[in-house]
């Protein structure tokens, strides 16, 4: 009995192994998401924008310093993450979007599914790695509260953007034009964004470390990055966390007040 029962987990043992465990392939894959996150060092700043529907409350914020991925999470990432856990590829569910390869910004899925994906990396990597909150996702599109229309390397839509594009991601692949002072790309002209927060409008209290983790009076999600003519980095749009029928997309952060190693 006591040989039978060995042989019984050690064979379980195996299965699991076998489901979980990564390639050499996948391992390095893991490490290059690993070394895209930029550190960015916290502070105090001045989060929304007067005039600007849904941001004109404007308030003090404070954060705590955190890392952030330059690039949005690509259909290759996300692969990497449903390929492990035994799920469908988001990209087989995409016919509209056949012509788009791996290394453009992956879209339509549910902001439950964004948020596991940060999670699951987080736990791959083991870091404290999640979805933005909407005030680290402007505050790094801003490069740190900077008084910038759009997220680009110039603040500007000209200039560094004359290729005609868009704006919604899906005619270049991630980190195809200049990015912010940060480093960090396509925050503006890029996908929008799932962040962690649901919606609630702007009070003007200072607020630290602010987060919306509790429904308020709608059950949506906040989406940042939609593209505008002007003002990007203080758009607010929403959608409802079971949506996966659009062009929404993510990047995750690392909740680490110090630079990842």
């Amino acid at each position: 009995m006591r040989l039978f029962t060995l042989f019984f987990v050690l064979i379980f043992a195996n299965s699991c192994t076998s489901q979980h465990g990564l390639t050499p392939e996948q391992q390095a894959h893991l490490e290059q998401l690993k070394g895209n996150f930029v550190f960015v060092e916290g502070g105090t700043f001045v989060m929304g924008k007067r005039g600007i529907p849904q941001a004109s409350s404007v308030h003090e914020v404070t954060l705590d310093s955190y890392s952030i991925s330059k690039y949005e999470t690509t259909f290759k990432d996300f692969d990497l993450y449903t390929t492990t856990n035994g799920l469908d590829s988001i990209a087989n569910r995409s016919k509209d979007y056949k012509d788009m390869g791996p290394n453009f910004g992956a879209a339509f899925m549910t902001w439950f599914a964004a948020r596991d994906y940060c999670i699951w990396l987080g736990k791959q990597l083991q870091l404290p790695i999640d979805l933005p909150t909407e005030a680290q996702w402007e505050y790094a599109a801003r490069s740190r509260g900077l008084d910038v229309q759009h997220a680009t390397d110039n603040g500007e839509i000209v200039g560094s953007h004359t290729v005609k594009r868009n704006y919604n991601g899906s005619t270049v692949e991630v980190g195809s034009y200049p990015p912010n002072p940060l480093g960090i790309y396509d925050m503006s002209g890029g996908r929008p964004e799932w962040v962690r927060d649901y919606a609630k409008a702007y009070n003007e209290k200072p607020r630290v470390n602010p987060v919306q983790d509790t429904v308020y009076m709608s059950k949506n999600k906040i989406v940042r990055g939609w593209h505008t003519l002007s003002n990007s980095v203080y758009g607010r749009g929403i959608r409802a966390p079971e949506f996966d029928k659009d062009i929404v997309g993510f990047r995750c952060v690392c909740n680490q007040k110090i630079a990842i190693n």
